[in-house]
């Protein structure tokens, strides 16, 4: 049997009925089975200091200010879930099986998935999270390369410490046994942020909001380029760029990539094995 099954209409339609006290207490569980927690407004650091391990320049250190909470599901979206939306299995890793992130999905093919659970659930409220708003989530708080802790190693071996506690990486997702046969994770395997989010370090990259460039214009330098990452700023959203922003670090690369700061971009028409997404839906 397909582990990829359609849930019956009577359970999702309970679901839908028991929104109205879900959303009160700051969880909830959608029509398709996402589990949501509501993350308050605040200021962080965004960014990452001079003296962190793995840093990239494009990382520059600033106050943001978030002035709405938001929902953010708690997990990457599984493969189980895209399908009861999507009526697909498009993960390259599909025999990993439905609890797996779905992946080989690209930023044009999550807005049609957004825009048919919007119209599943009768709302507009879900989308992909600001690149602000998913560094925010991630860190939980914490002002070190993971939410956990400070990064230790920028290599596959040995094994970092402190990210095997957290997140699915080139150290341990494959390494040996056989060798190099990495491999992407089930969610919610390892410990969740203060905030109980899984699999923000590593497993699948996860897609942005924010569009961006890759190329700096007046020269060869390389690097996530936006108009958002200035002192102060609050509740910013790149807009201009012909790339999307992508965050997280996965199951294939070093520890320096899955860092909360960590940034890379892709055009939003690319779907590659490694990259997922989480969804956020305001209240």
């Amino acid at each position: 049997m397909n582990v990829l099954t359609l849930r019956p209409l009577s359970v999702i339609l309970l679901i839908l009925c028991m929104h109205g006290s879900a959303w009160a207490s700051g969880v909830f569980t959608n029509s398709i089975g996402m589990h949501f927690v509501l993350i308050p407004p605040g200021t962080f650091q965004m960014g990452s200091p001079s003296s962190e391990k793995g840093r990239q320049w494009d990382e520059k250190q600033h106050t943001v200010t978030l002035t709405r909470s938001f929902y953010i599901s708690t997990t990457e979206v599984t493969q189980t879930q895209w399908f009861d939306v999507m009526g697909t299995t498009p993960s390259a890793s599909f025999r990993c099986g439905g609890d797996c992130p779905v992946d080989s999905v690209s930023w044009n093919d999550i807005q049609e998935f957004i825009r048919r659970l919007n119209t599943m659930e009768q709302t507009r409220n879900y989308r992909l999270p600001t690149e602000a708003e998913w560094e925010y989530a991630c860190r939980a708080g914490s002002q070190t390369a993971f939410f956990n802790g400070p990064i230790q190693e920028t290599t596959c071996t040995p094994l970092d410490p402190v990210l095997n506690e957290v997140g699915w990486y080139c150290g341990n997702s494959g390494l040996q046994n056989p060798a190099y046969d990495f491999k992407v994770q089930p969610v919610a395997r390892k410990k969740p942020n203060a905030f109980g989010l899984y699999d923000t370090h590593g497993n699948v990259m996860e897609w942005c909001l924010d569009a961006c460039e890759t190329r700096s214009s007046f020269s060869r330098r390389a690097g996530v380029f936006t108009d958002t990452y200035e002192e102060g700023i609050r509740d910013p959203l790149s807009r201009h760029g012909s790339r999307r922003v992508v965050r997280g670090g996965s199951f294939l690369q070093s520890p320096e990539h899955s860092r909360s700061a960590n940034r890379s971009a892709f055009h939003p028409d690319v779907r590659r094995s490694y990259i997922g997404f989480r969804l956020v839906r305001m209240p």
